[in-house]
């Protein structure tokens, strides 16, 4: 019986060269997937009661949270483990066990666990300032709730960004029904920088380029006409658009259970193996590649979905997903889970001997995706958003619409034949529940609009064009059905997590829409997802790339009349300080002639700068002023400043209030105009105006940059730098009060 077993289920996995797909029609093989796959029903309706007795066994976990130093690249950094390893150990359960975890913070900073995916009592979700007090250095805190799903899951810190640092874990709730039994491995894949993760949003804040350098996805000019596309670089600027890129982070390293490699020796040949997989990364999406043969993906975010073969499978930041795999009869086979920018990978490798490794995936062609855009209808579009219905994602993947009676030529209704057939690359189509999952239509309706927003530029996300600190929350009320409409306006992709509940994804599978807790959106895709608001109190609604989240997309979801706790009480005043927090950057420039100094620091709506220049012989000049950004795009921004210079041995030195010699209060504006230009239009007190137009950063080739600025009052200036490294700079200027220069640049 158990190699019969085996026999059944290995039939849907060997590749296409092996086997005949009219064999699909086994029902043997269907009904061992039925086992499979039946156990956990559509959890839309379950939920925790209020006061409810925890009656099942109690299953202990200590969790101790602390720093520590790791080597993944060569190089000793800081991170944080939990119980001294990364990641963090795996919590197993069955269905109906009460959990009880004390979670030791043994560090000097505040710390916290949110368990993702997982339906408990709103006070134990982990969000602290939002639903859960923080867990305060040498202090412990004991969460405890009774567990009423199965799947897999996982667990990270929910305190600023450190779960970029390693604080993350897997946890696998078994069913109490049983199961076949199969070997098993949990794969969590997370992305790792050298560098300490407040210096990395810091960096993308200032709208630094080293990031791109290193990942080859600058798109300067010299690589524009290089490639034939210097048009489409100049409409892409027209449209005030940065360059486009996939993902914001340059990562030293992909990992897979906290290795690049892992050998899992023990799976024997032929054999079927499940694997639970998780992306638990800060901002990487992975695409998975098994080099045997396809994968059959059985379950998302946890819910066991109708099979479905897949060559090539894309995982969001923050999605689970379990898929089968056969073993090769000889050697061994690569599950390569490849970085969504395509600069890494992490791998694992299933059997002994010669190894089958997984496709290679080519390199993203940036100007082969900027030519497509350039063909499409651009009018009206901003640096907010641009229109990619009809671009191919590096992806590969179909947006789910609300609309898909046809795709590419394709009938809808014949894609679940497609995807129980020859395997393809997946996409959230195929993607069918067990159950029907349409919720009750006696519910009253509640549709919420939503659209997604962001500013590359200044690096703020939010939605409808607030950040979480100024955002009112989505109110709701118990026992509604709550329809939520999202478009994503932005340039960017995000992976959006409701805490608290699943909902139903509305694809082509109509009322077999899936279950899921997280879920992916596309630059200008739009997305409706559904659920019956069954719970109390507030939950947290938010972009799972930790940097975005940190920089304004999130909302709280609130049950309109539900008992208020201590946070809320406040407004969520500790909560909403997070997007808003203060950035400081500068460029310090020492050259033959003289010194250059500027510097910034600034939160979503506000700005500090300053600009300051000294020659050798005692010339100086400064401004420094303070800024609003009024409009939504944030083209415009209002300032008030100081203006304050002493060139002495310049040709109007004794001459008040003129270009060398001048300490005036002003006011103006900034606007920014195509091409990325800014322009400066002022005023000062004694009644003097001027209009200036500046450009930094105009990249020439892949290091090189050149800078200009000229204004009414007859001065110019234009600078090359050649960057050698993130904080450093070659580079030479010519000003038109100090001549030439050549030195190098500091960049902070």
């Amino acid at each position: 019986m158990k190699k019969l077993f085996f026999f059944l289920l290995l039939i849907p996995f060997c590749s296409m060269g092996q086997i005949n797909h009219s064999m699909h029609k086994s029902t043997g093989k269907d009904s061992v997937i039925q086992k499979m796959t039946s156990y956990n029903y559509p959890l839309q309706s379950a939920k925790i009661k209020s006061g409810m007795a925890y009656t099942g066994k109690k299953v202990e976990y200590d969790l101790y949270v602390t720093d520590t130093m790791v080597n993944f690249t060569g190089k000793h950094r800081h991170a944080i483990a939990i119980n001294g390893q990364i990641p963090a150990p795996i919590l197993e359960f069955t269905e109906g066990d009460t959990a009880i975890i004390r979670v030791h913070n043994l560090m000097k900073m505040e710390t916290s666990i949110h368990w993702h995916g997982i339906l408990l009592p709103n006070k134990e979700d982990g969000v602290p300032y939002l639903t859960t007090s923080p867990v305060e250095p040498d202090e412990t805190y004991t969460f405890t709730f009774p567990l009423i799903q199965s799947g897999t899951y996982w667990y990270h810190s929910h305190t600023m960004l450190q779960e970029q640092s390693g604080l993350y874990g897997s946890i696998v709730i078994h069913p109490t029904q049983p199961e076949p039994e199969l070997k098993e491995y949990v794969l969590l894949l997370s992305d790792w920088t050298d560098e300490n993760p407040h210096q990395v949003m810091r960096y993308l804040k200032r709208g630094g380029e080293w990031y791109a350098i290193k990942k080859g996805a600058l798109q300067s000019y010299g690589e524009a006409i290089a490639a034939g596309s210097f048009k489409d670089k100049l409409k892409q600027e027209w449209q005030r658009m940065p360059a486009m890129d996939v993902s914001d982070v340059y990562y030293n390293k992909f990992l897979m259970n906290g290795q690049e490699k892992n050998y899992f020796k023990d799976a024997k040949p032929g054999e079927v193996i499940r694997l639970r997989i998780i992306n638990g990364s800060a901002s990487s999406y992975f695409t998975l590649q098994y080099g045997m043969s396809y994968m059959r993906l059985i379950a998302a975010d946890g819910i066991n979905v109708t099979p479905v073969s897949v060559s090539k499978l894309e995982i969001a930041v923050a999605e689970t997903y379990d898929v089968l795999i056969t073993v090769p009869e000889t050697g061994a086979a690569e599950l390569r889970a490849t970085s969504w920018d395509v600069v890494g990978f992490s791998s694992g490798y299933f059997g002994n001997g010669p190894i089958m490794n997984a496709p290679d995936i080519p390199k993203l062609d940036y100007f082969k995706m900027m030519r497509e855009m350039g063909s499409m209808n651009m009018n009206g579009m901003n640096m907010e958003g641009m229109d990619m219905k009809e671009m191919k994602m590096p992806s590969d993947t179909i947006p789910a619409k609300k609309d898909m009676g046809n795709m590419d030529g394709m009938n809808m209704n014949n894609m679940q034949g497609m995807s129980m057939g020859m395997p393809g690359d997946f996409n959230y189509n195929m993607l069918r529940a067990l159950h029907p999952t349409t919720l009750d239509s006696t519910l009253k309706p509640r549709e919420i609009k939503l659209t997604l927003t962001g500013n590359m530029l200044r690096y703020v996300w939010s939605f409808d064009f607030k950040t979480l600190s100024v955002a009112d929350k989505i109110l709701i009320h118990k026992g509604e059905k709550v329809r939520v409409v999202l478009t994503n306006n932005t340039m960017m992709r995000h992976p959006l997590h409701l805490h608290g509940h699943f909902f139903r994804f509305i694809n082509s599978q109509g009322d077999y829409s899936p279950l899921k807790h997280t879920f992916d959106i596309q630059p200008m895709q739009t997305v409706t997802i559904e659920f019956e608001a069954n719970e109390e109190k507030d939950w947290f609604f938010h972009c799972h790339i930790l940097y975005h989240m940190m920089a304004g997309m999130a909302r709280i979801v609130s049950y309109e009349g539900s008992e208020q706790n201590e946070f809320a009480k406040t407004g969520y005043k500790e909560l909403k300080k997070e997007d808003n927090i203060l950035y400081p950057w500068f460029d310090l420039s020492v050259h033959s002639q003289g010194t250059w100094l500027s510097g910034n620091i600034s939160n979503n709506k506000n700005a500090l700068e300053f600009e300051g220049r000294a020659s050798w012989n005692g010339n100086y000049e400064t401004e420094t002023h303070l800024l609003r950004y009024i409009d939504k795009k944030q083209y415009l921004a209002f300032y008030i400043g100081v203006d304050y210079r002493k060139n002495k041995t310049l040709p109007l030195a004794n001459k008040p209030n003129s270009k060398d010699n001048r300490r005036v209060f002003d006011a103006g504006f900034y606007y920014l105009l195509p091409m990325l230009i800014r322009s400066e239009w002022r005023i000062d007190h004694t009644g003097k105006l001027r209009l200036q137009l500046e450009r930094r950063d105009i990249p020439l080739s892949n290091n090189f940059f050149f800078d200009f600025r000229v204004n009414t009052d007859r001065e110019y200036a234009v600078g090359f730098r050649y960057m050698i490294a993130k904080p450093l700079s070659i580079s030479t200027n010519y000003d038109s009060d100090y001549n030439w220069g050549i030195g190098l640049t500091w960049h902070y």
